[in-house]
């Protein structure tokens, strides 16, 4: 399994995937949540700029919404108007 699908487990038995980095300072993170009402996902943006607080947005979502998501993000690297930027190893 590729490193960055490689969770680790918090105490309470969540899975957390490793941080994936921002090109201009930060990262994105996901984990399982805890909700009683159904399979979600948090995802959290962190910005990160020099000489400033780190700020960040946490989106809670359902597994839909998550793999509806999952699949905008596929579909603008397949498909970016600056050519194909799907790595060799996805195709």
């Amino acid at each position: 399994m590729s490193d960055h699908l490689t969770p680790t487990t918090s105490g309470r038995g969540f899975g957390y995937l490793p941080k994936i980095p921002s090109e201009y300072g930060g990262h994105v993170a996901v984990h399982e949540s805890s909700s009683a009402e159904g399979p979600h996902i948090w995802l959290r943006a962190t910005e990160e700029m020099p000489g400033k607080e780190p700020v960040q947005a946490a989106i809670h979502l359902t597994a839909e919404s998550a793999w509806r998501l999952s699949e905008q993000l596929q579909k603008l690297v397949r498909e970016h108007y600056q050519g194909d930027a799907t790595p060799e190893w996805a195709r």
